[in-house]
Formats: structure tokens, sequence, C-alpha cells
């Protein structure tokens, strides 16, 4: 527990001073934001360029559709925001021997991993909350047509917190079998990005922490066909982290 505690407030105090969640923030809050704006700024510079046919669709958007698209672009761009800031959050600590004094106080690699997955995937939750709230107040006030109900905007943001929280114990575990941190980056966003194609085979994507992406865009949100994507996913979260540790135990810090 002191172990936890102590890396705990130094990932937090870290964190401020490299502007991590500056970063992290803007990834997600700052596309929540931009998103609907140029939804609805769209129409003005293609006026000139498009059919009146074609513009007219333009400008017909309605808040659902501008919610699907804040869905599609936060997933592509924000795991952009977490990957390469994060990438070294254990890889940097082995290459800078920044763990010879810790280790040698009896500080615990457990400790260590649980209290750095811990923060940033409670700071990602946070923002991720906030740029779903900022985004439906944003949406309700530029666009009249259709409706876009708070609890489905909740729903939708609850799946994504989850879904990071297993891009971050990815990410964690990645960034402790490379030396190099820029290779945990890379590959977390190949095997994000690539996995989500799953979601267009029904027999396989309910068992893949993709699908939890999936249904944030749908209509019903939360249903029962979800049970195995979060048995599948807290299992894989558990089992990320649990290596990490092992790994980072093995470790020679010398």
């Amino acid at each position: 527990m002191a172990s936890f505690n102590t890396y705990f407030k130094k990932e937090i105090i870290e964190s401020v001073r490299t502007y991590r969640y500056l970063i992290l923030a803007a990834g997600f809050i700052f596309w929540a934001l931009l998103d609907p704006l140029m939804l609805k700024m769209l129409p003005l510079f293609l006026k000139t360029t498009i059919p009146p046919e074609m513009l007219s669709q333009l400008t017909n958007i309605t808040r659902e559709s501008a919610f699907q698209n804040l869905l599609k672009d936060i997933f592509q761009i924000s795991t952009l925001f977490v990957s390469f800031p994060l990438m070294g959050v254990l890889s940097s600590e082995v290459t800078g021997k920044k763990l010879v004094f810790p280790y040698s106080r009896g500080v615990r690699p457990s400790g260590m991993v649980l209290a750095k997955y811990i923060n940033y995937t409670a700071a990602i939750s946070v923002f991720i909350l906030i740029a779903f709230l900022t985004n439906f107040l944003y949406i309700s006030t530029l666009f009249k047509v259709g409706t876009l109900a708070l609890n489905s905007v909740l729903q939708s943001a609850f799946l994504y917190i989850f879904y990071y929280a297993f891009v971050m114990a990815l990410l964690l575990f990645l960034s402790s079998l490379f030396k190099k941190s820029i290779l945990a980056g890379i590959s977390v966003l190949v095997l994000t990005y690539v996995s989500n194609i799953f979601n267009q085979f029904a027999l396989v994507r309910k068992y893949l922490p993709n699908y939890l992406l999936f249904k944030a865009g749908d209509s019903v949100v939360l249903d029962a066909s979800l049970l195995p994507t979060y048995i599948i996913t807290a299992s894989l979260i558990i089992l990320l982290v649990y290596f990490s540790i092992i790994r980072m135990k093995r470790i020679d810090v010398i």
C-alpha cells in the first residue's frame, strides 16, 4: 500500500509537470467542442463547390448524426492522444534508470504499476465524461433537428470509459515489454485500429473490447449482448495489468 501511495502521488505530480493531463484533456474535450462546430460550418465552406441537393443534406444534420460523428472521430483521434504521450509509462522508468532508488527503498512493482494504471485511467475517464457532456450541450445548441437523450450520451460515455480502461492496460503491458517507447505506442494504435474491423462480423464482435465502441453508437446502448464483452474486457484488463507487474518484477534495473 505504501508503494502505491508513493507512486500515485509521484504520477500526479509528474503528469502535471509534463502536461500529460493537459494533452489527454485536449485529446477528448477539444474534439468534443470542435466536431459539432465543423459540422455546422461545413455547408458554408462547401456551398460554392457542391450541388444544391448535396448541400441541403449537409444543412439538415440531426443531433443524433452529429453525436455519431463525434464517436467515430474521438476513437480515431483520441487514441493517438492516449498512445503517444503515455507510451513510455513503464519503459521510460527502465531506460531512464529511475527504478534503482525506489526498488532499493523497498518499492514494490505491483504498487508502481497499479498507481500508474489507476492514475491515467481515472484521468481519461474524467476527460471522456466531460467531453461527452460538453458535446451534448454543444450539439443541443447548434442543431435543432432530432432528439439526443442525455441518458444515451451517458451510457455511451460509460462504454468509452470501459474501452479506454482496456486500452490503458494494453499500453501499460506493451510499455513494459519494449525498451523503445515508440514501439509500444505504435503497437497500441495498430492493435486497436485493426481489431475494430471485427465489428463487421456479428459472430465474433461481442467477444472483443471494440464491441463497446460499436454499441456506444447504437440506439439501444446498454443491453444483454454486452455481457460477454464486459466479462472478456474486464478479464483482459486484469490479465494485462497482472502481466505488467510480473514483467516489472523480472526487469534488471541496474
